[in-house]
């Protein structure tokens, strides 16, 4: 027999918001003008509500040595490492959506500062950013010459209109002090913007816990608490909220100076947090990927994930996988884990975890509930 102790569980299944976003679109401050003077990159944007400063090494274009057939376009990166600039190789598909079908492309120059790749075609010139051939160009630069640090989370939902992250980001104080002081104290690196939409929720309803602890609640009073969890739903500003606490605690942002040392389990935690617990959710998860951008994001606090900690080599390299097309799709999974952030937090303290909510205890081992 195993000791239960004071162990009490209330009900038979508890719940969890996950919050998760789409995509980000990646804009340089100077896109900043540049689109909010086109109506369709405008709309493109509106529902962007959540916006990451982030920071990197600047990566160049090398001006000489590209070439162009067709719709390609080879050329060279020029990163900067230890032994001094490296030429990285690249191979860079022009998109449809810069060049429509059926514009003839003329030719193609490198901005002779790098930062620029310029398209010629009868219509006139067409500029694509170098982050953005970094994010579609087959390369072999590495995730240390591609990881983002993250400076600053913040959110844009107007309190009387619809305002955007682009409207905040025009008009933003400690945005402008951080462009100031990577211009003066790291002129090395280049400071861009992710723009996520956090639209999406769902409540994850577990019955984790000890099985050996019976729910105290009546059948009645169970089903009932199962239906308020199937039946939570969060407001658009509740949700813009709940995602930028979660992301500020956990990357810790060093010019983010609120939200990132809240407990979210303490009596005292923030209005939102309280509120969705009022909702009988014990638990937040914030969920963020940059794959599309082929740049892991992180911070001193919150680092990518490295996958060969968690799994062994074989399995990453797909040997047992014969198909090759579900070896791709195996590759292609691994890329956005690998470009995937998880942030986790109970709303309860281990002791009522522990007393009221579930009782996590596992016979032959401690009392400790899972660490979320």
């Amino acid at each position: 027999m195993t000791d239960l102790g004071g162990i009490t569980r209330q009900f038979s299944m508890e719940g969890a918001t996950h919050l998760y976003s789409s995509f980000p679109t990646m804009l340089t401050p100077a896109d900043l003008y540049r689109v909010k003077d086109n109506p369709v990159h405008k709309e493109a944007l509106l529902g962007c509500n959540i916006y990451l400063i982030v920071r990197r090494p600047r990566i160049y274009l090398k001006p000489e040595g590209f070439a162009l057939n067709g719709r390609t376009v080879t050329g060279e990166f020029l990163v900067l490492r230890e032994q001094g600039m490296t030429a990285i190789p690249f191979v860079y598909e022009i998109c449809l959506s810069s060049i429509p079908d059926g514009i003839p492309i003329e030719n193609v120059a490198v901005a002779l500062n790098g930062t620029s790749m310029i398209i010629v075609t009868p219509a006139g010139k067409q500029f694509i950013a170098v982050n953005a051939i970094v994010a579609a160009a087959r390369s072999l630069l590495t995730p240390q010459d591609t990881d983002l640090e993250v400076l600053y989370v913040g959110q844009a939902i107007g309190r009387t209109s619809s305002r955007n992250a682009l409207d905040r980001l025009l008009s933003h104080n400690k945005f402008q002090q951080i462009l100031a002081e990577t211009s003066t104290h790291f002129p090395e690196r280049e400071v861009l913007l992710l723009l996520y939409r956090f639209e999406h929720g769902k409540t994850i309803i577990s019955n984790g816990g000890d099985f050996n602890v019976e729910a105290q609640a009546s059948a009645e009073q169970d089903s009932a608490h199962m239906d308020r969890l199937r039946n939570v739903r969060l407001s658009r500003k509740e949700v813009v909220s709940l995602a930028e606490a979660g992301l500020i605690n956990y990357f810790k942002p060093y010019y983010n100076t609120l939200i990132k040392t809240n407990n979210f389990s303490s009596k005292d935690k923030l209005k939102v947090l309280k509120q969705l617990l009022k909702k009988g959710i014990a638990g937040l998860m914030v969920e963020l990927c940059s794959v599309n951008l082929r740049s892991r994001i992180g911070t001193v606090d919150a680092v990518p994930i490295d996958l060969t900690e968690i799994m062994p080599v074989e399995v990453l390299d797909g040997r047992n996988i014969d198909e090759e097309d579900i070896k791709e799709q195996w590759q292609e999974q691994l890329r956005q884990m690998a470009h995937t952030h998880y942030a986790r937090f109970p709303l309860t303290t281990t002791q009522e975890r522990n007393t009221f909510l579930h009782g996590t205890t596992f016979i032959g081992q401690t009392e400790e509930p899972w660490n979320w």
